[in-house]
């Protein structure tokens, strides 16, 4: 199978957007090198083996090309006071999706939720639809074989995203799409594959610095996010209380933090959500 007939798979299979990468090492793992040393102590797990993250050969040695989708969970013009209002109490649904807040004390009637948080668990859609794509590579070539990723393993998601031509790393830290917006999931498989590679996003935020200038903690700075002031860090994997500094700037987040993609230029771009990634209801 050639990597259209691969691409063609996962569109069909749900995704927004799909490319191909090579399983090469990254030269942005110099950049991941750096960043891990500052880390809070709460994202130590980020630091265990981190030469695995340097190619994804190091994760599944077999693999000869990578897969890389990306799955919208949240379009223009979606209305997301009324989503928010349809989820209906903030602990009782994130509860009900299996999502744990970690400062319970925001959890009031009217917080406010990431995008991200209002749809069924990610992890487990995309792993659904990953492993249809690679039942159907598998159908189409019985000597394919492959691993599936999604946030959790030691992949450099976003870097293999950018690599596979799916977009650029924006000054917010996301990977930013000029059709799709930043409202996406990453997911992928390490295919045992030589597929041919996509031309990776030499894109740009250029010379705009929204994302910067709105966060309230201001925790964005030249295309870095210090974890210690982020919102969505002290919200969703944070195991202390969140410091006064940072919760006396927080306008009502009690789940994640949209800020930079609310005011971001790309996410104005017209598209359908994922099938499958819709705002849940009480």
């Amino acid at each position: 199978m050639d990597a259209a007939g691969v691409k063609t798979l996962a569109l069909a299979a749900g995704a927004s957007a799909a490319g191909i990468a090579p399983a090469s090492d990254l030269a942005e793992f110099r950049r991941y090198s750096e960043a891990v040393t500052i880390l809070p102590t709460d994202l130590g797990y980020l630091k265990r083996d981190p030469l695995v993250r340097k190619s994804v050969k190091k994760w599944y040695p077999a693999a000869r090309s990578v897969l890389v989708c990306a799955f919208r969970y949240w379009a223009p013009g979606s209305g997301y006071a009324a989503a928010l209002a349809a989820a209906g109490e903030p602990a009782a649904f994130l509860a009900a999706s299996g999502r744990r807040a970690r400062q319970p004390g925001l959890l009031k009637p009217g917080a406010k939720i990431s995008r991200y948080a209002l749809c069924r668990d990610y992890h487990l859609t995309v792993k659904e639809r990953l492993a249809a794509v690679l039942e159907g590579i598998r159908k189409g070539d019985p000597a394919a074989e492959g691993k599936i990723f999604c946030d959790t393993s030691p992949v450099m998601e976003k870097e293999l995203g950018r690599l596979a031509g799916l977009g650029f790393r924006g000054r917010n830290t996301l990977l930013l799409s000029r059709t799709l917006g930043s409202y996406f999931f990453l997911g992928g498989i390490a295919l045992n594959l030589s597929l041919s590679p996509d031309a990776p996003c030499e894109d740009s935020c250029g010379s705009c610095r929204q994302c910067e200038n709105a966060c309230p903690t201001k925790a964005l700075k030249n295309g870095r996010l210090d974890h210690a002031r982020c919102l969505s860090y002290w919200t969703t994997q944070a195991k202390v209380p969140m410091p006064e500094a940072a919760a006396e700037k927080n306008p009502g987040w009690a789940y994640g933090c949209d800020v930079c993609q609310e005011v971001c230029p790309q996410n104005k771009a017209p598209g359908p959500v994922a099938p499958g990634f819709e705002p849940l209801s009480k």
